[in-house]
């Protein structure tokens, strides 16, 4: 009798010790890898996707998980599209244009928003100067519209078409730092930017003295009428060097998105990492804070606050039913 009770006991050991190690198993591969598309090297997206992968592979949410260079909202499609990438930073606008295809993005793709990324001004910068103080002084300059192709020159096309002003202007294909540096320089005369503190944006009005180029009023509801992707928001005073005083600028929601038929998982640890440690993201990068509201938000009108362009994955849904900010 004592044998067998012994052995039975040995047997229950051994198997609980198989379930353990299959439970560890099942668990490790329900953990996705993750490779994260930002944007163009010194620009805030960069910057935002190398400290989401940092926090994720902390989170032990994931295998791993990595971020790299971006061209663009549109390279970031394309490489969710082939399931190159599983994460991706895009704009409100630029992901409606992914979904509907448009000239400038013939092939469709479906993407989903995992979780507001931040939201963003955009707006013009020019050096002290320059002689450029209003956004109607810019016939005939040369403009650092952004990298040929990207995110930020599409930005900018939109705006000067929606105001007349595209035709009248010289662009020059430059993304962030190269723009910034030719300001600087004289090879352009003033350069389209975005999200301060960006570290082209703040080496720019540290080496030059620079001031924003105003968009009057009723210019800029021009710009924000034209589609529910543009919002306005304040710029305050103090935001980069040389700025002496709050302006108006207009708003872009940015998000992180993943494929349509995308592994739930993904765009739930994602989501999950986000509400959790936004707030100890946005000490390494202000921007992150800027999704607070945009939560609060979502608490009151539901599920639509949080998309950017495309409705939510439901694996992301999960996360913030889980998190109580949707019900």
């Amino acid at each position: 009798m004592i044998r067998t009770k012994m052995f039975s006991a040995s047997v229950a050991v051994s198997a609980f010790a198989v379930a353990s190690l299959l439970a560890v198993e099942v668990a490790a591969q329900s953990k996705p890898s993750i490779r994260i598309a930002t944007g163009r090297s010194g620009g805030t997206y960069f910057t935002m996707g190398a400290i989401l992968a940092n926090t994720l592979k902390k989170s032990g949410l994931v295998k791993s998980a990595n971020s790299e260079t971006s061209s663009g909202a549109f390279e970031s499609a394309r490489l969710l599209g082939k399931g190159t990438i599983q994460v991706g930073c895009m704009d409100a606008r630029s992901v409606t244009e992914v979904r509907t295809g448009s000239k400038r993005f013939k092939n469709k793709v479906e993407v989903r928003t995992a979780s507001p990324m931040s939201v963003i001004p955009m707006f013009f910068v020019t050096r002290a100067n320059s002689g450029i103080k209003t956004i109607g002084d810019i016939k005939g300059k040369k403009l650092a519209i952004g990298a040929r192709g990207s995110g930020m020159e599409g930005h900018a096309r939109f705006i000067l078409n929606k105001l007349g002003l595209y035709k009248s202007i010289r662009p020059v294909y430059a993304s962030f730092s190269p723009g910034a540096r030719a300001v600087r320089e004289g090879k352009a005369d003033l350069q389209f930017q975005c999200c301060p503190k960006n570290p082209s944006l703040t080496e720019l009005s540290e080496l030059a003295e620079i001031r924003h180029v105003a968009i009057p009023q009723d210019r800029l509801d021009i710009v924000t009428n034209a589609t529910p992707a543009y919002g306005q928001m304040q710029v305050k005073k103090g935001a980069f060097k040389g700025l002496q005083r709050d302006f108006n600028a207009i708003q872009l929601g940015v998000g992180w998105m993943v494929a349509a038929n995308s592994d739930p998982q993904i765009a739930y640890v994602v989501a999950k990492t986000i509400i959790e440690k936004y707030k100890e993201m946005s000490k390494k990068k202000k921007n992150f804070a800027s999704i607070e509201p945009v939560f609060a938000a979502a608490r009151k009108q539901g599920v639509k606050a949080l998309e950017m362009g495309a409705p939510m994955h439901p694996g992301a849904i999960r996360a913030f039913k889980e998190a109580g900010i949707l019900k």
